[in-house]
């Protein structure tokens, strides 16, 4: 998508912005996943984060069972990338580790 030209930055440079997005769309269920010894929660990305997006931490914008987040997939001492749930969405959502959620997300 791609908005009016409104911004201060030479037309090159939003250009440049622009190409770098990932358009793709992801959409996949997960479990909800707890942080031990704190409140924290997350799910896990069922794909190689590194080859899709050739970098390691990535801005997205997600829906969790419909509800709209933006956050970043990123490495936190797990075996793979993992997506936080906060708790303001997870109580949103109705939903709380163990539970499956349906994600669909985007890089922003």
């Amino acid at each position: 998508m791609r908005r009016t030209e409104t911004r201060s930055e030479p037309r090159r440079e939003w250009d440049e912005e622009v190409k770098n997005i990932n358009n793709k769309i992801y959409e996949f269920d997960a479990v909800i996943q707890k942080v031990p010894d704190i409140d924290g929660a997350y799910v896990n990305i069922p794909f190689d984060v590194k080859k899709e997006f050739g970098k390691g931490r990535v801005k997205v914008h997600v829906d969790f069972d419909g509800t709209a987040y933006e956050g970043s997939i990123v490495r936190m001492g797990t075996p793979g990338h993992i997506l936080g749930v906060r708790k303001d969405i997870r109580a949103l959502i109705g939903k709380q580790p163990g539970d499956t959620v349906h994600v669909v997300m985007r890089e922003r």
